[in-house]
């Protein structure tokens, strides 16, 4: 699938065709010349690609095999990240995929970027002497691009419009604004909580990104009459419908041990501002479990409230996937924030409260819901020791 859209694709702002593997004088180079533009490129593809053993006419664009099975140049992926690191602070991911042609091989590296990463630069000069003695440098520093076809020169810099939409991206303002809140949660060490001169009390409940002051997330106070200890839900469904915690812990709930006789949870509203814009509201849910803690230190997790799940998203599978959503990041971000310098999570692991979620629920409502009537309406009669 991959093959089939380089080879009906032409050269490109992420294509580059390549009629054989870099040699020569100048290997370094041009290869890490090649790399960055294509990295630096204002493609809209996520991966950019040098595609090696096919040449393109200029003009009629039909292309040419030429087989890279016995090309003494060919590197594999570990060579050139070597290469990348001699120079380069940060690299882009990179891959040597070989490809078979009918009879023949072609190579392709492949290039990820990371937009936090833009735009890639070299830290030292990488510079060689052809054989007319003539000095080609690629220089620290200076910031190469890629426009349609054509590489920035290696004694240019690219354009100023370039470099602008470059450093917009980094800062995710290409992304649509919910992504953009996605991306701006991954760096949690850059969201603050403002104190007021009291330093007692917080002047508002705002969480805002630092890099970005007009995106601020807003927490408002939790709704009194949704708060229950979990000794008062009357059966698994209720507290499936509150939480989503499992089955697992709610038989925790029912075998007598008492040790979830305090459990306690409530739900509250997370607002999403962009620039005095209100783009959308989140319901959350403050949970304390004592099964994590032991007491030891009280500590509040939080978790996405059912009905915000389900309305943006078709369906939750498992672990990984609750962790990529905008609300798990929303969770994590007030989990940090409200973790007491002694607590015992204090490695920042929010993760764990996610081992209680039934994804089983999650994953198809309907069905669960069908297959387990009888433990889901059963009463919790037993008694909880305290």
């Amino acid at each position: 699938m991959l093959l089939d859209k380089l080879l009906n694709s032409t050269e490109n702002d992420y294509i580059d065709f390549k009629q054989k593997w870099y040699s020569g004088d100048g290997i370094k180079v041009n290869l890490i010349q090649d790399i960055l533009c294509l990295s630096n490129s204002l493609s809209d593809s996520l991966d950019r690609y040098i595609v090696i053993g096919v040449a393109e006419d200029k003009i009629t664009k039909q292309k040419t095999i030429h087989d890279v099975s016995t090309d003494c140049n060919t590197q594999p992926s570990e060579n050139i990240i070597q290469t990348l690191r001699n120079y380069m602070p940060v690299i882009p991911q990179i891959e040597v995929i070989r490809e078979q042609v009918a009879n023949q091989y072609i190579d392709v590296i492949k290039i990820t970027p990371l937009v936090r990463d833009l735009p890639y630069v070299l830290n030292k000069s990488c510079e060689y002497e052809d054989k007319n003695k003539k000095k080609h440098t690629l220089h620290k520093d200076f910031i190469y691009s890629r426009n349609g076809s054509r590489n920035t020169g290696l004694n240019e810099h690219c354009s100023k419009a370039t470099l602008e939409e470059l450093f917009a991206r980094k800062k995710g303002e290409h992304l649509p604004i919910l992504d953009r809140f996605s991306l701006y949660l991954k760096d949690i060490d850059s969201w603050k909580h403002p104190q007021s001169s009291s330093a007692s009390k917080l002047s508002e409940n705002s969480y805002y990104y630092t890099k970005n002051h007009k995106f601020k997330i807003v927490r408002n106070e939790p709704i009194s009459e949704s708060h229950f200890t979990i000794y008062q839900v009357i059966d698994y469904y209720q507290l499936l419908m509150d939480t989503c915690l499992s089955e697992n812990y709610w038989e925790a709930r029912i075998d007598g041990t008492g040790m979830c006789y305090d459990d306690c949870y409530g739900t509250f509203s997370v607002e999403l501002w962009a620039d005095n814009t209100l783009i959308e509201v989140y319901e959350i849910v403050e949970i304390y479990i004592k099964h994590y803690n032991y007491d030891r230190y009280r500590q509040d997790f939080y978790i996405p409230d059912r009905s915000c799940i389900l309305k943006t998203s078709d369906s939750i599978k498992n672990k990984e996937e609750l962790q990529n959503t905008i609300e798990w990041k929303i969770c994590k971000l007030l989990f940090e924030f409200d973790l007491y310098p002694e607590s015992i999570h204090n490695n920042k692991d929010a993760s764990i409260i996610l081992d209680e979620v039934n994804y089983s629920y999650l994953s198809n409502p309907k069905k669960y819901l069908d297959e387990n009537k009888k433990l889901l309406y059963e009463p919790a009669n037993k008694q909880i020791k305290t």
